[in-house]
């Protein structure tokens, strides 16, 4: 029989295996102990990753089936609507949406979301504040921890805290799975009348959020209150060479929205403040990630995965299309 899992992460992927094996370190580092995993169409090696992951008892891996249709969009939704088929989903007493590009943080002493939640007390849904981190100037895709190589926010949050305005980012959230909530969405679940129930719904800062965020549909909060002990570290564009690979496989949520993305590069590779405070993985991640590495098939897998994009990198700049991108985002200067 399958352990039940306390805290689950489900997420789509589309070509993401240079980056799963340290993402999934960090998130068990935290206390995350199942990724249930829908993939569209990879070739790259995450779907063997993937499956080496699930033969270790960390991960559920499953094709998108709207890979039947091969027809696009909705990707991201078919994939948490599948998830909520499988019983290991429905057995989960935490569940959490959120991408292989984005990296929860916790900031109690002992950085897990056990230690969150004793912090802040009784609660039963916590959304996150994401935080994007830009570029940092990277060309080169590079085989090390994103939380090292991009250390620059892309928003000058301690100016607008000096000149107290708001400053409202997106977030990502985890819930108590025996909710029953009128929709689970990939930002926030839905239900009209939470406030007039007794569940407790609060921020990265532990503060209890009121009805007008609670009861609506807003998929954004001030990010200068909401991170004392929590936030989403969003590392949405990595590398210029990274983001080639991204905008050549589309997108895991939308293809359409990512396209010839110049706007989506210059909207999140904007300069902010410096935060290192991220920057080295915790001891527990890097002894997870040591125990992937000396597992011969993931090391295989995973050097397969690195040498692909680095290839697809190579045939993008000899296109047309690709090398004007690059020269869009400054790969040439």
């Amino acid at each position: 029989m399958a352990k039940k899992s306390r805290y689950m992460i489900v997420t789509p992927m589309k070509n993401e295996g240079p980056y799963i094996l340290d993402w999934v370190a960090h998130h068990m580092s935290l206390g995350f102990d199942h990724f249930f995993v829908v993939t569209n169409d990879c070739d790259d090696g995450t779907d063997r990753i993937l499956d080496r992951l699930a033969e270790m008892g960390h991960v559920t891996h499953v094709p998108n089936p709207r890979m039947l249709k091969r027809s696009q969009g909705a990707w991201h939704v078919m994939t948490l609507r599948y998830a909520a088929l499988f019983n290991i989903y429905r057995d989960a007493d935490w569940i959490m949406f959120s991408d292989v590009d984005e990296y929860l943080q916790v900031n109690t002493r002992s950085k897990t979301l056990d230690g969150f939640l004793e912090r802040v007390g009784p609660t039963d849904v916590i959304s996150f504040t994401s935080i994007p981190y830009n570029s940092n100037g990277q060309k080169e895709l590079v085989d090390a921890p994103l939380v090292g190589q991009f250390t620059q926010r892309n928003k000058a949050y301690e100016a607008a805290k000096q000149a107290g305005k708001p400053v409202m980012n997106a977030v990502k959230t985890i819930f108590r799975n025996d909710i029953h909530f009128h929709r689970r969405r990939n930002h926030r679940p839905l239900l009209p009348e939470f406030s007039q129930t007794n569940y407790v719904w609060r921020d990265g800062s532990g503060h209890v959020l009121d009805a007008e965020y609670t009861d609506g549909g807003a998929k954004a909060i001030d990010a200068l209150s909401t991170v004392q002990f929590a936030q989403l570290n969003h590392y949405a564009i990595r590398s210029m060479e990274a983001f080639l690979v991204k905008v050549d496989r589309g997108d895991a949520v939308l293809t359409e929205r990512l396209g010839a993305s110049l706007n989506y590069w210059k909207g999140y590779n904007t300069p902010g403040d410096d935060d290192l405070r991220y920057a080295t993985p915790s001891p527990a991640a890097r002894k997870i990630r040591a125990t992937f590495a000396r597992d011969p098939e993931l090391a295989e897998w995973h050097d397969f995965a690195v040498a692909t994009h680095k290839a697809k990198v190579a045939h993008i700049l000899d296109t047309e299309e690709g090398r004007s991108l690059a020269e869009q985002i400054g790969y040439f200067s």
